[in-house]
């Protein structure tokens, strides 16, 4: 029988699957286009490769923030993948958006393979907003539902982006 663990496993591995048919043989030039560049509503449009960045480093963000709830970490050593530089000129290049994809897969099943059962349960104010308190089983699943909102963000991008080459 599967564990709760496992599934979370099981469902990274399917969104990030999700993330490389997105990126797959995608065009360097797509990563840094938008769509439009100002709307009605919320203004702008994120960049492709930006969306993409983003949902990944945040992964790994939500996931430190449920070590720390478990005690396993300092909230000071909270962070992405890749601290404030989400999306970099390493990431133009889709190939390298992949391979990181690919490494925060590893990461991110490291980093649920080192909770046990009862930690999920465990919870820790933020330390500076005491009002804010954060559960280990809460930082994993908003970590799956916000990588879920940007693929489906980099999806429809995607599919702009074979529209208006097409």
């Amino acid at each position: 029988m599967a564990t709760e663990l496992d599934t979370y496993r099981r469902v990274l591995d399917e969104l990030c699957a999700q993330m490389d048919e997105v990126l797959d043989g995608l065009e360097p030039e797509a990563l840094l286009w938008r769509p439009f560049e100002s709307s009605p509503w919320k203004g702008p449009s994120g960049q492709l490769g930006w969306v993409i960045a983003h949902g990944l480093s945040s992964t790994v963000y939500l996931l430190r923030l449920a070590e720390y709830c478990a005690g396993r970490r300092e909230f000071s050593a909270v962070d992405g993948d890749r601290g404030r530089d989400e999306f970099t000129p390493a990431d133009h290049d889709p190939a390298a958006l992949r391979e990181r994809a690919r490494r925060i897969r590893e990461l991110a099943h490291d980093l649920l393979n080192g909770f046990t059962p009862a930690e999920l349960d465990a919870e820790r104010a933020h330390p500076k907003r005491p009002e804010r308190v954060f559960t280990t089983r809460h930082c994993i699943v908003h970590a799956i539902d916000h990588l879920s909102q940007h693929i489906g963000h980099a999806q429809l991008t995607r599919q702009l982006w074979a529209l208006q080459r097409a």
